[in-house]
């Protein structure tokens, strides 16, 4: 069952290709979706087919002052400990971090935040802890521009602190010795999309290059690629190219500890970014979420073949106990939205789960979030049974999380994030003020619950061949900023329905177009669209679609994609959405 409605819309502008079609001696289609991406000179488009082999990597505001800053502590000789954060970006930078000082001699350790004890960031517990520890210099990765309190108490403690991170700042800015976040300066627009790992670590590359020793960033492009990757990056201009160069870096060159847990998960080929966001991210992930994430940045740091070896099999282990808990939780959150919109129609849900484990909770509300195509906010109890609440939201193109949140601090503990992404806490007696507050600002900013899907081209399967499939492949990687092209087809005859995978959940096509080509199609959502196709057309219909006589039409959306079997490749499209009759 659909809970919101999708208004298709094909994005090709008309325009002059011809020129990009034979320098580049692509196909009008390839050109056509260039051109109504934006890429219409023969520079842009040959950065974005060719480019980024090496890269540029950019001078941030104020990074001479970290580095006059970071060299004069350096100096000075006194103890620094490094503060990160507990997801994939946390934990890359911390390494990036502490690996790049211990390389300017300096003696310094790191501490990741405790989700229970500290919550995100840099927490008072902490700073405490640095100051008795003699620590004399604290920098932050991926946090910090938010500590208002925690900073001023650090520098009332007597330590020097430098905060690099990359979310949205607040109004006003912690005091510090530094304060290094390309959205608190002037370069927002242009490098908006760096996560906090590569903030990090171009800084601790102009560090280091002060000291004779260049190309931190290009020796651990694999590192930032997959933090780039994991913390959900646009994918343009400079993050990627870092995704583009990591995939070009064999495996065998990458850090060790990633290759240990590249072996762990049984990936033997060459790297995907599938591979990257959806099998090792969440395993460095689901220790930050469920035990402690120190194991992720030790698997990165040792020299110790055998203690890689059980760091990655103890993160894989991790993360598939993170799993089984995600269904759980996932499960009964759709079931309570479900019950929430039979009674009226929330534009924002805001769900209240209070035995799901607060590390998961961001998970869950990214999955309800894409079933239900609202702003979603999932809310748990604390371990500390105090009356608060923790959660996390993600949102939807047209509704900006943080403004909102913003506009109703007074009902919140504490909150940070992005325009799509959140984490907050609040009494538990707020929840309910909390949804018509931001029930309220829905409507305010004037969202919609509408899901627009962009559509690339119109064509028919006889323009789906292997050399397509080759342009579309040069395109990559995909993600957001740079998203799959879609495709669609009208009035298309399903000839042949077959059930795969467990339990028939997947449905494998064929399907003839107008023109008579025929061409392969897998639908992963098979049992709605099964349910649909036979709600629609009937017992009969089905069983002779089955049977492999279907005369059922269908207006499909897809991507394309090479599939390969017994050595032989062809082309396959994967249904994204569709509309029988």
């Amino acid at each position: 069952m659909k809970y919101f409605e999708e208004n298709w819309v094909v994005t090709m502008r008309s325009g002059d290709t011809g020129e990009l079609i034979r320098r580049f001696d692509i196909s009008q289609m390839l050109a056509r979706i260039l051109w109504s991406r934006g890429f219409r000179t023969e520079e842009a488009v040959d950065a974005y087919l060719y480019g980024g082999d090496s890269i540029t990597w950019p001078q941030l505001e104020g990074a001479n002052r970290f580095v006059s800053v970071m060299r004069e502590a350096i100096a000075e000789g006194g103890r620094f400990r490094v503060i990160g954060d507990y997801d994939v970006d946390g934990v890359t930078g911390t390494y990036l971090a502490v690996t790049a000082l211990r390389s300017c001699g300096v003696t310094v350790d790191y501490r990741i935040p405790d989700r229970v004890e500290d919550g995100y960031g840099i927490s008072e517990r902490m700073v405490r802890e640095a100051a008795d520890d003699g620590i004399k210099t604290i920098v932050t990765v991926d946090n910090g521009i938010a500590a208002i309190e925690q900073c001023a108490l650090a520098k009332e403690l007597g330590m020097r602190v430098v905060v690099t991170d990359h979310h949205e700042p607040k109004p006003v800015l912690p005091q510090t010795d530094c304060t290094i976040d390309p959205k608190a300066s002037s370069q927002a627009e242009q490098y908006g999309n760096l996560c906090g790992a590569v903030v990090a670590a171009i800084l601790m590359d102009n560090l280091l290059a002060t000291y004779g020793m260049d190309g931190y960033c290009d020796r651990m492009i694999e590192v930032l690629a997959i933090a780039t990757l994991c913390d959900v990056m646009d994918l343009t201009g400079i993050a990627r190219d870092i995704l583009r160069n990591c995939l070009r870096k064999p495996v065998s060159e990458w850090n060790r500890g990633l290759q240990a847990l590249f072996e762990a998960n049984e990936l033997h080929k060459a790297p995907r970014p599938y591979d990257l966001g959806f099998v090792i991210g969440p395993c460095i992930n689901a220790l930050g979420r469920l035990e402690t994430a120190d194991l992720g940045v030790e698997m990165l740091m040792t020299d110790d073949p055998a203690k890689r070896t059980e760091y990655a099999r103890r993160m894989v282990d991790v993360n598939r106990e993170r799993k089984a808990q995600t269904e759980q939780y996932t499960a009964d959150a759709i079931r309570a939205a479900e019950e929430m919109l039979l009674k009226e129609d929330c534009p924002v849900l805001v769900l209240y789960l209070p035995e799901c484990h607060e590390s998961i909770v961001g998970i869950v509300a990214g999955r309800v979030r894409e079933k239900f195509n609202r702003p979603t906010i999932v809310l748990t109890d604390t371990a500390k049974d105090d009356g608060m609440v923790k959660g996390s939201a993600r949102s939807i193109d047209s509704f900006h999380l943080v403004n909102a949140l913003q506009a109703r601090e007074a009902l919140l503990d504490h909150f940070g994030g992005h325009a799509k992404a959140a984490g907050m806490s609040l009494k538990k007696e707020n929840i309910e003020p909390l949804r018509r507050a931001m029930a309220e600002e829905f409507v305010k900013a004037g969202a919609t619950t509408t899901l627009k899907v962009e559509i690339d081209l119109v064509i028919p399967f006889s323009c789906i061949d292997l050399n397509f499939v080759s342009e579309i492949e040069q395109m990559e990687p995909f993600g957001n900023g740079n998203r799959t092209p879609l495709f669609a087809t009208k009035n298309a005859q399903v000839l042949r329905i077959s059930r795969r995978g467990t339990g028939g959940k997947i449905a494998a096509l064929q399907l003839r177009d107008e023109q008579g080509s025929v061409i392969r199609g897998i639908c992963f959502d098979g049992a709605e669209f099964l349910s649909q196709f036979e709600e629609t057309f009937g017992f009969e219909a089905m069983d002779e679609a089955e049977a492999g006589r279907g005369t059922g039409k269908i207006t499909v959306l897809y991507n394309i994609q090479r599939n390969s079997y017994n050595g032989e490749s062809y082309p396959e499209i994967v249904i994204r959405g569709y509309r029988f009759g």
